[in-house]
């Protein structure tokens, strides 16, 4: 490990924090997971780096601004040994299995590749969650972001906790238009989510939640969609790779959608192992949602944040029961628009809020929910997932993972149903299909849609039947059933379900 102060020989007594680095990426707050980085080249040639714990001004934590001298031991390697330097200097917690790696990054969210670009850095930023996000810094802070579409983009900080931002006209009023028709020509249909454990056994309506109409827009409907689908990475500075299809919403006169979290707070899915191994034990999710408004609402619509502001509860563990609750920090009214942070609808703007801290832990804060839409009125609006990992990364079930205590999974407590059944498609038809269950009368009930190289995973019972409906000819595919404890089946170019046996795992 690096030592945490300047070695023998070298004075660093009077070297001052840089007044840039505190000025401009500094804050009052703390971001649990992030820490920001000054290079610092002293006498003789030799570097070191300041260290700002959670992003801090030395005046609000000055306990934890401390100085890294890297040079002298064999960390200075490379940029990944002197990362991982930092974190075990600074006592981050040892990686677990599935969890992304530590990074360490420059002010525009480039990932610094080797010693010399840290060097050259004016400040760098380290990310317990390996990925690069935003730092918020403080209400108002800007952010000039340069290569977005060809362009640039400016990014408003609007909230700290939890971290929203926005840019204004980020969609020309041509493109809005653009996909607002894509959307109509698409077909709506009722928006449906993930349940959670004691919903599902209460047989909860998606209703009771939300009362949206959706359509799915894939990169491969429409030239635009793709453009767009890049310009969302260029924002984020997460790779493409990273980016669910476009989720078009419209809400009508009164249509709302109660608070909710775009990530996955695993202690409320107990024994839905499919869950837990999607979300690779936690490391895996939403780290960010792009949220467009597509037209201007006089009257509600708002995106709201009810906890906005609340405290971060036992900001240095990982998460679990325990971080849930604290002085300060509840669960608000989900059904009510009172309070907290409302951001209005404004035609071509996106807010970019993330769902997880820096140090890759769910963020309770980032709870939030669509107001109703006034009278007379309609809202039209899109989601845009970034995830953390690629969407093609896959996990398998590890027994024993630090995550199933800490969220509090007891293995073996539980009565598992025999007839449980998961049903998962792959679809590689070339055209959007839409996932139908057929009842023992043979009527069908339309589920989801399932795009173009898309997945759909579906937990279901012994003997469901299913089958793929072709969204713009009608067209069926053969009908199958569901086998426990899981059927996987690939819908092939002539229109047919086939056993895929090589992609049963998660």
């Amino acid at each position: 490990a690096a030592q945490l102060l300047i070695r023998p020989g070298v004075d660093a007594s009077g070297i001052a924090a840089s007044a840039a680095v505190q000025e401009e990426y500094l804050s009052e707050d703390s971001f649990p997971g992030l820490v920001v980085l000054e290079p610092l080249k002293l006498e003789g040639g030799a570097w070191a780096l300041r260290t700002y714990y959670g992003g801090q001004l030395p005046s609000a934590a000055p306990d934890r601004s401390l100085v890294l001298d890297l040079l002298g031991t064999a960390a200075w390697i490379s940029i990944e040994k002197a990362t991982d330097a930092i974190g075990t200097s600074l006592g981050f917690a040892p990686l677990e299995p599935l969890q992304t790696p530590w990074a360490v990054f420059d002010a525009q969210g480039g990932r610094l590749q080797d010693l010399e670009a840290l060097k050259a850095a004016p400040v760098a930023f380290f990310l317990e969650v390996g990925v690069w996000m935003w730092p918020a810094v403080r209400i108002g802070f800007e952010q000039q972001l340069r290569d977005v579409g060809g362009g640039t983009a400016l990014l408003r900080t609007l909230s700290l906790r939890p971290k929203v931002f926005e840019v204004r006209e980020f969609l020309s009023r041509e493109e809005t238009e653009e996909v607002m028709r894509l959307g109509k020509k698409q077909g709506l249909h009722a928006s449906q989510g993930k349940m959670q454990s004691r919903d599902l056994e209460a047989g909860t309506q998606h209703t009771k939640f939300r009362t949206s109409k959706q359509a799915w827009l894939g990169n491969s409907l429409s030239p635009l969609i793709a453009k767009l689908d890049l310009r969302i990475s260029d924002l984020t500075r997460v790779p493409a790779s990273h980016n669910e299809p476009v989720q078009l919403l419209r809400y009508g006169e009164g249509q709302y959608y109660h608070g909710h979290m775009d990530w996955t707070e695993l202690e409320l899915y107990d024994n839905q192992r499919d869950v837990w191994i999607s979300s690779h034990f936690g490391h895996q999710g939403r780290l960010a949602t792009v949220f467009w408004y597509l037209n201007d609402v006089e009257e509600g619509g708002e995106t709201f944040f009810p906890k906005h502001g609340q405290p971060i509860c036992e900001p240095a563990l990982r998460g679990g029961k325990r971080t849930r609750h604290c002085t300060g920090a509840f669960d608000p009214d989900m059904k009510s628009c009172d309070g907290g942070l409302k951001v209005p609808p404004r035609k071509g703007s996106v807010i970019l809020w993330y769902n997880f801290h820096p140090s890759g832990r769910g963020d309770r804060n980032s709870l939030h929910a669509g107001c109703p839409v006034g009278t007379n009125l309609t809202k039209w609006s899109a989601n845009k997932w970034v995830t953390i990992k690629p969407l093609d990364s896959r996990a398998q079930w590890i027994e024993g993972h630090p995550a199933l205590k800490r969220h509090g999974w007891v293995e073996g407590t539980a009565e598992v149903d025999p007839n449980a059944c998961q049903m998962v498609f792959f679809n590689e038809a070339g055209v959007q299909v839409d996932v139908m269950w057929q009842s023992d009368q043979g009527e069908l009930r339309k589920l989801e849609p399932l795009l173009v190289d898309g997945r759909s995973s579906l937990k279901s019972f012994r003997g469901h039947q299913f089958l793929l409906r072709s969204a713009s000819s009608g067209r069926d595919s053969n009908v199958v059933a569901c086998t426990p404890p899981r059927s996987t089946f690939t819908l092939s170019k002539d229109f047919r379900l086939k056993v895929a046996e090589a992609r049963t795992e998660l």
